[in-house]
């Protein structure tokens, strides 16, 4: 068996792993990294880079059914699936192929192979050649999360999990998504807008639970116009192969039914890939559910031993990975007063239209006793938004009534996964509601909807007819 000697080992190359791993190179760290799939991670081979991939297409197709408004002519479009995926995979091949680039040019070593701790400064990698042992002074774990599964629908034929939803053989006729979360819905909407039949089962009173109702409603309007049901407080409980179709038995409303679908997309969550680590043997400890916990430092109970990204508590998001393998990196460079502060983590879901938040929603500053002010604008009063035929939507702020500081911002509308950076720098900054209505934005820009809603937090919104 051979050895390898690092001064870090970093187990796992997605957002947070790869991300951590290239800083520590920075900061002159010999550094392995472990990663049994492709490069990149869940993220960007079977997540949020190829399902925004096929959701900016889903879009396109719909506004090209929508372009007469416009004064245009254009035939009833039709979709060459095989084109469509193989664009979406060239994407995905270019982003990981950089990353492997990087690696190069960092002299970042990638181990390709499953690795397990054999004690608290040791991991035996097993290898296409054979098994590898990788001694490092510092382990960063960063092995990421997979799909949650439910009993009576084990993954496989018919049963797809998002990574299946992602690169279909062919379209199915009628879809059923179970789990009205943010992968669900991402994806459900994204298979109704190119012409399928979806119905969407969620076991909660809403879809987007934890999300602001105010912004969920929005989208779930959007939905209903493309012909998605949706059935809450619902459960799907088995299905079996007949006729050719499954047969899934849902409880809606207490009633049992029989629903008859080509697919079953079943997304009701992730749950972090620690089972298989040995963990252990290193002294890492786990909660019940799995999840490894960390200080700020991302430090785990084991000395020398980090944690960061989907496997520690907090959302499941790439930028938080990110975020906590460039502070893991710092820590372990001996970098004074590097830590990892989660009350700035901005949100998005890729839905139609697009939701982004950053911050509390208006009901958890009430349940924490906050006296707030809260302004809004909407978008169909925005010049730029009307412009580009997307008027739907809002922005929310809420704001201390003390002092004016920025608490939470929430946005449902058009291009406002982009947008929520400025709320997200804002609240980092410590600026208030006053300071951004006092920025000069540019016109015509969706922007100037989060200055408006900022305006309105005191009354003083020009374009508001309130």
């Amino acid at each position: 068996m051979s050895e390898i000697q690092a001064d870090t080992l970093v187990l796992g190359a997605g957002p947070a792993g790869y991300v951590c791993a290239i800083r520590l190179a920075q900061l002159g760290k010999k550094v392995v990294v472990v990663e049994e799939e492709d490069l990149g991670g869940t993220c960007l081979n079977w997540g949020c880079i190829p399902s925004k991939a096929l959701i900016s297409a889903g879009h396109f197709f719909e506004q090209a059914e929508h372009a007469s408004k416009m004064g245009f002519t254009v035939e009833t479009p039709s979709l060459d699936l095989s084109k469509l995926i193989t664009w979406k995979d060239g994407i995905v091949q270019r982003l990981t192929g950089g990353i492997g680039m990087l690696f190069k040019s960092r002299s970042v070593e990638w181990l390709k192979g499953s690795g397990s701790f054999v004690d608290g400064g040791t991991v035996q990698v097993d290898t296409a050649d054979g098994p590898v042992t990788v001694k490092a002074r510092d382990i960063v774990i960063a092995a990421g999360s997979e799909p949650a599964p439910i009993s009576g629908f084990d993954f496989g034929g018919r049963v797809w999990s998002s990574t299946e939803a992602l690169s279909p053989d062919e379209m199915p006729a009628r879809l059923m998504v179970i789990g009205g979360g943010v992968i669900g819905l991402e994806l459900g909407m994204f298979y109704a807008q190119v012409g399928c039949e979806v119905t969407v089962v969620e076991a909660t009173a809403s879809l987007l639970p934890g999300t602001d109702p105010e912004l969920v409603k929005v989208v779930a309007r959007k939905a209903k116009k493309l012909g998605v049901k949706v059935h809450t407080s619902s459960f799907a409980r088995s299905w079996e192969e007949k006729e050719g179709a499954a047969h899934v038995a849902v409880e809606i409303g207490g009633e049992e039914s029989v629903m008859v679908v080509d697919r079953i997309l079943l997304s009701v969550g992730r749950r972090p890939r620690t089972g298989s680590l040995g963990l252990e043997s290193a002294g890492v400890k786990t909660d019940d559910r799995g999840f490894i916990p960390v200080d700020e430092q991302c430090r785990t109970s084991a000395p020398h031993i980090y944690a960061i990204g989907d496997l520690t508590l907090g959302p499941m998001l790439a930028h938080k990975g990110s975020a906590q393998g460039l502070v893991a990196a710092a820590v372990i460079a001996g970098q004074a007063g590097a830590a990892f502060d989660n009350k700035v983590i901005p949100s998005v879901i890729f839905t139609d239209p697009e939701i982004a938040t950053v911050g509390i929603t208006e009901d958890e500053a009430k349940e924490q006793g906050i006296a707030i002010k809260v302004g809004r604008f909407n978008f169909g009063a925005n010049g730029r938004a009307l412009s580009i035929g997307k008027a739907e939507g809002l922005v929310k702020v809420v704001c201390d009534a003390s002092d004016d500081s920025l608490l939470g911002v929430h946005m449902v509308g058009p291009n406002v996964t982009d947008l929520i950076a400025e709320a997200a720098l804002a609240m980092e900054s410590g600026l208030t509601a006053e300071d951004i209505a006092l920025t000069v934005h540019p016109h015509p820009t969706l922007n100037e909807v989060f200055m408006e809603a900022c305006e309105d937090v005191h009354g003083l919104c020009i374009h508001s007819a309130g």
